[in-house]
């Protein structure tokens, strides 16, 4: 009964999510992200001053890794079949479809720029993660690396010609790398002894944001595409799985403090440091995207 109140309840919620601060606006920028805060984990999406909160699943397993698109859907990995599945559902509406059916670990989903596609990882064919494509539907699924290296965390360039990932290679370490949208031409960026994950592109490709443990706790990074210019973004708390706002000047991430995390918003620049989460609970992988209101 409380979960038919609850999906009844939905549409009134999403009434007073998605107007914003202007009856006229068209779009809202939205972050989604997973938690544990009610039990086990589940997907939420709030506003980006964290005022407005919306929860987007409701089960009985972890939902995890959740990436939003533009229209409104949003992609994520549920355990409801035992292992680790990609599904999708909408801002919109409860409407859920499975996109993979029990072939091996699949994770990390995030869409193409034009969501017409989606990366993630998956274990399937035995051995170490690679990175596979799939039709925003799921059909059509197949392999972008193949080879004897554990990948993870693929994300599009905003043009879709380049692919960059973590990836544990020679010194048995994660290490970010790139390629060309193919699969073909990978080059290695980060070149430490320390592990680098979760790099995204900047809005307008001119850099690529990553964590590393490079100086002793995990930290926010900015680079160039090509390895160049690194630079630090935040410091003193262990701070994880960065994303660009939608309009490129600020970053959202997992700020881990006492027992749990808290999502927090900083500029680019590492400036204005402003948390949006409060609770001792794990909040995990925010993903923010601008919106658009049907």
């Amino acid at each position: 009964m409380k979960r038919l109140l609850w999906i009844a309840a939905l549409p009134l919620l999403l009434l007073s999510f998605l107007p914003g601060l202007s009856a006229c606006s068209r779009s809202e920028d939205v972050i989604v992200f997973s938690t544990n805060k009610d039990g086990n984990f589940e997907i939420y999406a709030t506003s980006p001053d964290g005022r407005k909160m919306l929860r987007l699943t409701n089960n009985d397993w972890d939902d995890l890794y959740p990436s939003i698109y533009k229209n409104g859907d949003v992609i994520y990995v549920s355990r409801a079949s035992g292992k680790d599945d990609i599904y999708k559902t909408s801002l919109y509406d409860r409407a859920v479809k499975r996109l993979t059916f029990l072939k091996g670990a699949n994770r990390y989903p995030t869409f193409s720029p034009d969501g017409k596609s989606i990366l993630f990882i998956t274990d399937r064919d035995g051995g170490n993660f690679q990175v596979y494509i799939m039709n925003a539907d799921g059909q059509n699924q197949r392999p972008i690396t193949i080879n004897q290296y554990d990948n993870r965390s693929p994300s599009f360039s905003p043009d879709a010609k380049q692919i960059v990932f973590a990836s544990r290679r020679e010194n048995d370490h994660y290490a970010i790398f790139i390629m060309n949208g193919d699969g073909s031409n990978t080059r290695q960026l980060t070149h430490n002894d320390d592990e680098n994950f979760a790099p995204r592109f900047s809005r307008d490709g001119h850099k690529i944001a990553f964590y590393s443990d490079m100086d002793g706790d995990y930290a926010i990074y900015t680079m160039n595409p090509d390895g160049k210019n690194l630079k630090k973004i935040t410091e003193a708390v262990p701070s994880v799985y960065p994303y660009w706002s939608a309009d490129g000047q600020h970053f959202v991430f997992a700020r881990f403090e006492g027992e749990g995390s808290k999502l927090a918003v900083i500029d680019a620049d590492g400036k204005n440091l402003k948390t949006i989460t409060d609770s001792k609970s794990l909040h995990l992988t925010p993903r923010w995207e601008k919106v658009q209101r049907r």
